[in-house]
């Protein structure tokens, strides 16, 4: 689950970047996404993917990773579930707030 939650950060950070926002704030409800992200920051991951995150997150102005409950990423879990299938298309995501 952790490449797959790297991999939806990734994508996402490259869809932001693409409209042109200069802050960022990652949530996301896995400890172990924020720890690796985080190693990253320190140049201690051997991980390809957080080394693209990075690399992706140097463009920006300001960003943060932020930590939230499980039931408050269903959102964020439904589009990583997606990229780990990687299918090609366009997919549309109701929000039901």
């Amino acid at each position: 689950m952790l490449e797959s939650e790297l991999w939806g950060i990734l994508d996402w950070l490259n869809l932001i970047l693409d409209r042109r926002f200069e802050n960022i704030l990652i949530q996301t409800d896995s400890i172990e996404t924020i720890n690796a992200t985080m190693e990253g920051t320190l140049g201690n991951s051997n991980s390809t993917i957080v080394k693209r995150i990075h690399q992706t997150l140097k463009r920006v102005k300001q960003w943060e990773v932020q930590h939230i409950p499980k039931g408050d990423n269903l959102i964020a879990n439904s589009l990583a579930k997606t990229v780990r299938t990687r299918k090609l298309g366009l997919r549309l995501f109701e929000d039901s707030l």
